[in-house]
């Protein structure tokens, strides 16, 4: 009689594509399309909690997709923490606590959605690189074997939130689509710019500046970016913040670390009522 190892093994070896084996939520084995998929190697893949290899916001979704998962093939798209690749998930249950799944990476639609300014890649109200993109880009320039200093300039629109229960939800689109073209026409071509949060920013610069001449870029830029916007006939005041820093050396600050640094930064500067420049250091 067929031992359960020898029953996931021959499923690896029969099911075509990308394929892994999981029992909750942990990943019990792995074929080589997989491996190529994830970009993790078997090693570390294998027993690995596979929420865990996506990036934080979706895995709650993850584990709720594999604690769903029924015997009809169902489909769901997620984002690898590794590379933030986007990637589809199509599962099957075997038992009670196994899950086989298939992986298929999403690059094509990854790159028509780019082109197309499309959703999954860019932010529909700014047109700018969403979130994940923005730091898809900040991890390829991270790794890149020719890698430059890199200087982050993070900008924040104060009390947002607030604005928008007074004037309504249209400020806010307003005010972000203002503020975004106007950081985007300080920005030379090879920098990047992305919607980090709803009432974020994220510019990833390539620049030998010094920590001073950072931050005297980012004090201009703030208040530069902070000018009236035009609302129905009238004027719309608001401030912003922004964490400014550099990263250079052979030493790399994972994307982790960053997001970690910037998120406890824009709390740091809400909390001190914003409108101010601060650096920080990854």
């Amino acid at each position: 009689m067929a031992t359960e190892t020898e029953k996931i093994a021959d499923v690896l070896r029969y099911v075509p594509g990308a394929c892994l084996i999981v029992q909750d939520g942990v990943v019990l084995g792995a074929n080589e399309d997989a491996i190529g998929v994830f970009g993790i190697p078997r090693a570390r893949l294998v027993g690995a909690p596979l929420p865990e290899l996506t990036v934080p916001e979706m895995q709650f979704g993850l584990a709720r997709f594999l604690d769903e998962a029924k015997d009809v093939v169902s489909r769901h798209r997620f984002r690898l923490a590794a590379g933030l690749t986007p990637i589809e998930l199509s599962s099957r249950r075997l038992s009670d606590s196994i899950v086989i799944l298939g992986a298929r990476i999403m690059e094509l639609e990854h790159q028509m959605s780019a082109l197309a300014g499309g959703e999954l890649t860019h932010d529909q109200v700014t047109g700018l690189p969403n979130r994940y993109h923005v730091l898809e880009q900040l991890h390829q320039r991270l790794g890149a074997a020719n890698a430059r200093s890199l200087a982050i300039i993070a900008i924040w629109i104060d009390d947002l939130v607030h604005l928008g229960d007074e004037r309504g939800p249209r400020v806010i689109e307003r005010v972000s689509r203002q503020v975004g073209e106007r950081v985007q026409s300080r920005l030379r071509r090879p920098d990047v710019l992305g919607r980090f949060e709803d009432g974020a920013f994220l510019a990833v610069l390539a620049s030998d500046s010094t920590p001073a001449q950072l931050a005297e870029i980012a004090e201009r830029l703030r208040n530069e970016v902070s000018l009236p916007v035009e609302f129905d006939g009238g004027l719309v005041g608001f401030t912003a913040s922004v964490l400014v820093g550099s990263i250079g050396g052979p030493r790399r600050p994972t994307i982790d670390l960053i997001q970690n640094r910037l998120e406890a930064g824009g709390a740091k500067l809400a909390a001190s009522g914003g409108n101010r420049t601060e650096t920080i250091t990854f």
